[in-house]
């Protein structure tokens, strides 16, 4: 490709084979439905991983924090709008980001077009499918090329910076594009369809049996025919008779093994935990409840959050801070998102680490107050400790003014 009269070169060669990621086929097939994004998010254990990651990371308030002097405190930012309320004007921020997930954990990659006013600041972010963008190299900078559509079905391409577009990468090794989670387990994720479109036809068919009749001598074509239709009207999907009866010798081949011969049910447990695996959650996050018990769920809900969306949270707070601060506020600016949402627990344990962390003089009265979204009251936010916790190397002048008394 030429920009400008100057040759450009494409990063990874093979992304135009990449193209079409909804309906295109990923090269997993090992029934008769190929692995594709629509195949994939059928399984109802996928579509509720992908769906609680993207969903879990989305609700959560992002706020943008300035250090200064070894304190931190929360800033009036214009980016604060973007990613609370309304990261465009046809999306809200819960949508934006649960988009801009879902596209890096399918694709490989999350994007979105960071539009700016005169003076650099963001005031929209809109997402971009994977689809419409290929990232090209230019004199050393990263560009995408984005193909926009336009009206009467007429597509123009647009030239975005790098600096300029959103770029959630999922894992993988390529600096600028992720794996996707579909390609690179389409082979298990073609099991699970498969196993899914096995018990789509075993109750389609009813009490219909897979097999073959035995007939002693030769039929003729008609006898065939009529033996077909007749047993179709009685044993088939629709069929009005429950057992079947032969004579004149016939015999009943059966082809193939039923669901509980071929360990069905055992097969949709273990590729609901496979698919757990491929991202990254606790099974019971999508209903797999045989290994869990109600004192390792509050457990496996604090590894959900430091380990499977705490990846994602620290990826996406790394591209703000570098796409959506200028650079005279990048070294001393930052945005946190605000876990405490996923972590709220029972009122007991809620109460004793709340007494806890106003004991230590950690949170004050007001502190607590704010996490629990109500108004701080006049003098809440002086700080207390315990009067028996004191310094140890001053033990021994307490001790000694206790005895003079």
């Amino acid at each position: 490709m030429n920009l400008f009269g100057f040759e450009i070169k494409r990063i990874n060669p093979v992304l135009s084979a990449k193209k079409g990621f909804l309906n295109a086929n990923f090269g997993g097939m090992i029934g008769r439905t190929p692995v594709t994004e629509e195949t994939a998010m059928g399984l109802s254990a996928y579509w509720a991983g992908v769906r609680r990651i993207t969903e879990s990371v989305a609700m959560l308030p992002v706020e943008v924090f300035r250090k200064q002097n070894g304190r931190r405190e929360i800033v009036a930012h214009p980016t604060e709008y973007l990613l609370n309320a309304e990261a465009n004007y046809e999306s809200i921020s819960f949508d934006f980001t649960q988009i801009l997930i879902t596209s890096a954990i399918n694709h490989g990659n999350g994007l979105a077009i960071i539009e700016r006013d005169q003076f650099g600041t963001p005031t929209s972010l809109v997402n971009v499918t994977r689809e419409q963008c290929e990232p090209i190299k230019y004199d050393d900078e990263i560009y995408w090329k984005v193909q926009v559509k336009e009206a009467y079905n007429e597509s123009e391409s647009l030239l975005v910076k790098d600096a300029d577009m959103i770029n959630l990468r999922g894992f993988g090794v390529d600096p600028v594009v992720g794996l996707s989670a579909i390609q690179a387990h389409k082979q298990n994720l073609g099991l699970s369809i498969a196993a899914q479109d096995y018990g789509a036809d075993f109750f389609n068919k009813g009490s219909r049996i897979d097999g073959f009749i035995e007939y002693a001598g030769v039929l003729k074509p008609e006898t065939k025919d009529a033996i077909s239709q007749q047993w179709a009207a009685n044993y088939g999907p629709n069929g009005t008779r429950g057992t079947a009866i032969l004579d004149a010798g016939s015999k009943y081949h059966r082809i193939g093994l039923p669901p509980a011969d071929a360990e069905w049910i055992s097969t949709r447990k273990f590729q609901k935990n496979e698919i757990a695996t491929i991202l990254g959650i606790p099974s019971h996050m999508i209903n797999e409840m045989e290994n869990s018990t109600f004192s390792n769920i509050e457990h496996q809900s604090i590894e959900f959050v430091t380990y499977s969306i705490g990846t994602w949270i620290e990826k996406i707070e790394q591209e703000y801070r570098r796409k959506l601060l200028k650079d005279t506020e990048k070294l001393d600016h930052y945005f946190k998102h605000n876990v405490d949402r996923l972590l709220r627990t029972d009122v007991k344990t809620k109460g004793e680490y709340y007494r806890l962390m106003t004991d230590i003089g950690a949170y004050s009265i007001n502190d607590v107050l704010e996490l629990e979204d109500r108004n701080p009251i006049e003098g809440g936010d002086e700080r207390y400790v315990q009067i028996n916790r004191i310094p140890i190397e001053d033990m021994k002048e307490y001790y000694k003014k206790e005895n003079n008394e």
